[in-house]
């Protein structure tokens, strides 16, 4: 039972999402405010720090990673033969690449965990072995649509005003939508043309548009840049190459930043397809442009995390640190060291559900398996088809109170906490000219809920205050 102040308290925090913009439409139309928490999560300074000084290092992985175009064509060439989406995005690369430069605006997920032993094996290799110290788990690096700068600046904004002028909690600072707005303008001035603009590649009656809208408006009262929003089959329609430039309306289009084209949903036409091709076959700087997007694919994720690979990009110190936050991943049809002996990852979760999470080649949330739905799907695989899921250790995050704010009811929960570090990557041919982190996102959802969606209904937006390492974090 709420008592008085903390109605009021809801109540109030609930109209200053909504003098924010902290916004999103149900999917009857209606709408309301993004689901919040008005509980900041606290984490040590340590973890904090951690997690911000390994984005740069993430970001230059992917970058270099993205210029390997036989390392990605051999990963995901074979799966892309049972995955008409994998192999739709592939066969839009052109034979002659006219992006020389890259942007990179990525999001490096991470749990707080204190328990991450590897399930495959009882006594696990140095490589997974912890102690009682909290540690970082990665659960994914997205690519391509990275999403909420606008809506996770509003909400540290909302958090300051609610907490510290009562000096109840000290929020840590986060301003991504600036930094990310500023990324855009530079590279809309680098690209050159007078009067060009940039082109946001959206889905059709998108539920997160506030999101978008915010920093479309930020471009131009802040740098006088004008966007143009379309959905991919609209690019074909009113899109054409003139002299290597993508011309939209009219408008030469320096950036192409993709809030959509991740999901096959988003290629239900031809058109959507030639809008792809079109601007894959343009010199305009694309936001991710294809092979970052191809990058981000679980099933590059899931190879990096072995060592040897992963040596291959980075240096032995960066592959160390990277693999301490790195969660065991295998293909179905990958034979395992278990207890029981060696068995194919396949016959190991069918026994062991509980302790994994079975990933599709897909971005954007709601597209993972857990539990009985992977008891449900493995027998429906067939042998071919296997390669193209990822089996993945589930992360055992730390637990934490919370309250929860969706469709204007708030409710106190047992919660876990998903850290996104933004980062920001300038490259030339591959070549990184300015990286660095620029802040982050939380999203905190009850415990017993698996996927991480904000507009997708699983989650809420959410801010980081920070503790004492002398303190237990999480609290």
């Amino acid at each position: 039972m709420q008592t008085q102040e903390q109605k009021e308290l809801v109540e109030n925090a609930i109209e200053l999402a909504q003098l924010h913009g902290i916004l999103k439409y149900l999917p009857d139309g209606q709408l309301t405010h993004a689901p919040f928490s008005l509980s900041p999560y606290c984490i040590t300074k340590s973890d904090l720090a951690e997690m911000t000084e390994l984005t740069a290092a993430f970001s230059e992985l992917m970058i270099s990673v993205s210029q390997n175009w036989d390392f990605l064509e051999h990963h995901l060439g074979p799966i892309s033969a049972n995955d008409p989406f994998l192999q739709m995005l592939l066969n839009c690369r052109t034979s002659e690449i006219m992006q020389s430069r890259q942007l990179l605006v990525q999001r490096n997920d991470f749990f707080i965990t204190n328990d991450e032993q590897s399930p495959d094996k009882q006594n696990c290799s140095p490589e997974y072995e912890t102690n009682a110290a909290s540690l970082l788990r990665q659960v994914e690096l997205n690519t391509v649509s990275v999403s909420f700068p606008f809506l996770a600046t509003k909400l540290t904004q909302l958090h300051h005003y609610l907490y510290e002028q009562n000096c109840l909690k000290q929020v840590i600072q986060n301003n991504p939508l600036d930094a990310v707005v500023d990324a855009f303008a530079k590279a809309v001035r680098d690209y050159d043309i007078a009067d060009s603009v940039m082109l946001i590649v959206i889905q059709p009656k998108e539920k997160n548009i506030f999101d978008q809208l915010g920093l479309e408006q930020l471009m131009w009262e802040k740098h006088k840049i004008s966007t143009i929003r379309k959905i991919l089959s609209e690019i074909y329609r009113d899109g054409k190459l003139r002299e290597g430039h993508l011309v939209v309306d009219s408008k030469t289009v320096a950036v192409t930043y993709f809030r959509a084209g991740y999901t096959p949903d988003d290629f239900s036409t031809k058109d959507a397809v030639k809008g792809r091709q079109l601007i894959e076959a343009s010199s305009s700087i694309q936001v991710p442009d294809l092979a970052m997007h191809l990058s981000g694919m679980k099933k590059i994720q899931q190879v990096l995390t072995k060592q040897e690979v992963l040596s291959d990009f980075v240096s032995p110190d960066l592959s160390g640190r990277f693999s301490k936050t790195f969660a065991k991943m295998h293909t179905l049809d990958e034979i395992i060291d278990t207890p029981e002996g060696e068995v194919s990852a396949a016959e190991w979760v069918s026994k062991h559900p509980e302790d994994y999470v079975l990933k599709p080649q897909r971005e954007g949330g709601g597209n993972n398996y857990f539990g009985s739905d992977i008891l449900n799907l493995l027998p429906t695989i067939r042998k071919e088809e296997q390669k193209a899921y990822i089996l993945m250790v589930k992360i055992k995050p730390q637990i934490h109170s919370a309250i929860l704010v969706v469709n204007g009811q708030a409710e106190t929960l047992n919660c876990v906490s998903e850290i996104g570090r933004f980062g920001i990557c300038f490259a030339e041919n591959g070549v990184v000219k300015n990286n660095r982190d620029v802040g982050y996102l939380v999203r905190t959802k009850a415990e017993n809920v698996n996927e991480g969606g904000v507009c997708a209904g699983f989650a809420c937006l959410n801010t980081i205050a920070d503790i004492d390492d002398q303190q237990e974090s999480g609290n």
